[in-house]
């Protein structure tokens, strides 16, 4: 029988898997289906293991996605939160809503538990480390409380003045570290160096709060061996610091201390920190130059305020006999600066003169200005001051023309809030001024326009009408000046004739002010020019509103010279007048009677009681000369050439005689008091003595009234 051949497959698939057997061999005895069972089974199997990888593959994806969100919610849950409770449970709740997100998104049963099974392991290794996370904020958070217990117990006992807190301190700080090492948070050693160490820290803050306030007293304390508890490195440290802050502070004190030793005054002075912080030669040196400045002080206060040409003599008999002859030259040349610098005080601002070195007016100007506003004493302290400056001058004899009332800054500010007024406001703030400074008003007034005063200010104040002052006052602004200039410009008027109109008529009133000031014509004529400038701006002003250029000029020019009496030439013994008489003085209207009494008493002094005077006279550099001659000449040029001008501060009128070179020079007697007539003075006796004026050698027809 033939035998039946066998057949080897020769068919092979597209794409041959691992494990695919691609050489089956099919028995005759066979069938088809047992015979293809074995390719079945192979095609399974890598269905099955192609089906794994692929869920595998998935789970992992969504793992990795999942974990980074879980990742962001463990962060947040460590940095949030110092309870693990509260922690794990944030984490757990926001944990669960990523898981149910992501195993949603699963393709399969077999992938979203495949997926469940990583995160959960994941999940789990995230609580681990929020709790590890959770437990370091917890314990960094109690080491600052513990830092910050120790810093408020600290700072109460040290630095809020609480003996019970400062008594129970070192307790309070043992029970800190103590907590501390029995909460894990240090260790026996660190616990045991803190314990030991308590009282240098108390001493450490201490001293800190000590040098804050006090460095240089803190210094000395330091190294005196104060301060209990300190370790010598602690002590070293702080010794370094306090001398840092003490040094300049000291250096300064010293300087401060000696100067005011200079000028009289004497401020505290650690005198032990000198020694301790500089040295015993630095100490030695500071004794003998305080010695010696307190003799410096003394010579000082009596150039100051001795009497004017006194001071050399002063200078003269003062003499150092220390041991340091450098020191002396110096504090001798110091001492021979002192006239220099009184004399210029004189000349700028004699009113600080006398607060700087008079310790009584002084006084009394702190008392001033320290008074409240709203107090009643605020004007009675002010009246005091004001009466005690200008004697305190007097009695120095400083020159009527230098005498001030208030120091030259005080001064600067009266004139800021003059010229922060409105314009009619400033009336009633003049008003004010002549109110409080009384009779010294007319000084006030000259130490104000040497500030910067407008002239306006002084001509309405010495005029005292209160009609010409609201005209004077409108018209004293840039704006309207403007506008007065712009109506002359349309008008087609020259303001040059009207102001040479103005000057004219009131030329009797510059020749009394010039003659006066021969020697300071600058400021003379800057004056009168500007007065005339405004009487000029009056008469525009008229003219702008109807009134003819010849009337306006006339009523402007009035409104001045009406207010004055031209005297001490023409009116009684014929040739140009030297000087005014005011018809309002002090808010009150002269009398008729009052004018001709000045007058007539300025006449019968020159004319007859100069001898009674007792001028003190004016020397010669010829040595052949004897006084009596000197003085009887003296007498013959005083009678022949002597005037009466008015006073600087426009109080009254004094007596001059005329020197070649122009100047005036004012007579004085032998106690260096002044020839003077004061306005608001109704009596007939002759100034500084008890000699009654002959009056009755005058004609009574020219001397209307000759009682007051």
């Amino acid at each position: 029988m033939p035998k039946i051949p066998t057949f080897t497959a020769e068919g092979r698939p597209t794409a041959q898997a691992t494990g695919v057997v691609s050489n089956i061999k099919v028995n005759v005895n066979q069938s088809v289906a047992a015979a293809l069972r074995p390719l079945g089974k192979a095609a399974e199997d890598y269905y099955v293991k192609e089906k794994t990888i692929e869920n595998k593959t998935e789970a992992l994806e969504l793992e990795n996605k999942s974990v980074l969100e879980l990742n962001n919610v463990a962060q947040k849950a460590s940095s949030l939160y110092k309870n693990s409770d509260q922690a794990n449970a944030f984490f757990m709740k926001e944990s669960k809503i990523i898981r149910d997100k992501y195993s949603s998104l699963a393709s399969n049963s077999m992938v979203k538990n495949m997926f469940n099974n990583n995160y959960l392991l994941e999940e789990q290794k995230k609580i681990f480390s929020v709790d590890n996370a959770v437990y370091k904020n917890l314990i960094q958070s109690r080491a600052i409380a513990s830092e910050q217990k120790e810093t408020n117990i600290l700072t109460d006992a040290l630095y809020g003045n609480n003996e019970l807190a400062k008594k129970e301190l070192p307790t309070d700080l043992s029970k800190i570290y103590t907590d501390d090492y029995n909460d894990g948070l240090i260790d026996i050693d660190t616990y045991e160096a803190k314990i030991a160490s308590i009282p240098n820290t108390i001493g450490y803050f201490e001293v800190q709060k000590d040098i804050s306030n006090d460095p240089v007293q803190t210094y000395v304390n330091l190294n005196t061996g104060k301060y209990e508890g300190l370790t010598l490195k602690t002590r070293e440290e702080l010794k370094r610091d306090a001398k840092l802050e003490a040094t300049p502070i000291l250096k300064d004190n010293i300087n401060n201390y000696i100067k005011a030793l200079e000028n009289g005054e004497k401020i505290n002075i650690n005198k032990e920190a000198i020694k301790e912080l500089f040295g015993a030669k630095v100490y030695t040196d500071f004794i003998e130059t305080e010695n010696n400045t307190l003799k410096l002080s003394t010579v000082k206060s009596a150039i100051f305020n001795s009497k004017e040409g006194e001071e050399q003599a002063i200078l003269d008999s003062w003499n150092l006999d220390s041991k340091n002859y450098a020191q002396d030259l110096e504090y001798k040349n110091k001492a021979r600066n002192f006239i220099s610098e009184k004399n210029e005080l004189i000349a700028e601002d004699a009113a600080t003169l006398i607060i700087q070195h008079n310790s009584t007016v002084r006084q009394l100007f702190e008392n001033y200005q320290n008074e409240p506003e709203t107090s009643e004493n605020k004007e009675k302290f002010f009246q005091k001051y004001i009466n005690s400056v200008v004697q305190a001058q007097e009695d120095m004899n400083i020159d009527t023309s230098f005498i001030k009332v208030i120091p030259n800054n005080f001064a600067e500010k009266l004139v800021r809030d003059y010229e922060s007024q409105e314009p009619l406001a400033k009336i009633a703030y003049l008003q004010g001024l002549e109110n409080q400074y009384g009779e010294q008003y007319g000084r006030v007034l000259s130490q104000l326009s040497d500030k910067g005063l407008p002239i306006t200010a002084k001509l309405v104040s010495y005029l005292g009408d209160e009609n010409f002052a609201i005209e004077a006052m409108s018209i004293d602004t840039k704006d309207e000046k403007n506008r007065l200039d712009t109506f002359l410009k349309n008008s087609d008027i020259q303001k040059f004739t009207i102001s040479m109109d103005v000057f004219d008529k009131m030329k009797p009133l510059r020749d009394v002010v010039m003659y006066g000031n021969k020697m300071n014509t600058t400021k003379a004529n800057k004056e009168m020019n500007d007065i005339q400038e405004i009487i000029s701006y009056i008469a525009i002003n008229k003219m702008s509103s109807g009134t003819t250029q010849k009337d306006a000029i006339q009523q402007a020019t009035d409104a001045v010279m009406t207010k004055f009496k031209f005297a001490g030439g023409e009116s009684m013994l014929g040739g140009k007048n030297t000087y005014f008489i005011p018809k309002r003085y002090n808010n009150k209207n002269l009398s008729a009677g009052q004018m001709n009494l000045i007058e007539a008493k300025a006449t019968a002094i020159k004319e007859n009681h100069l001898k009674d005077f007792n001028m003190f006279s004016f020397q010669s550099e010829n040595p052949d000369i004897d006084d009596q001659e000197i003085n009887d000449e003296m007498l013959i040029q005083a009678k022949e050439n002597g005037v009466w001008v008015n006073n600087s501060d426009g109080s009254g009128i004094v007596f001059a005689i005329p020197f070649p070179d122009g100047s005036l020079a004012l007579v004085e007697n032998q106690k260096g008091e002044l020839l003077q007539l004061n306005f608001d003075d109704g009596s007939h006796v002759l100034p500084t003595t008890d000699f009654l004026i002959n009056l009755k050698i005058y004609d009574t027809n020219k001397i209307e009234d000759i009682t007051p």
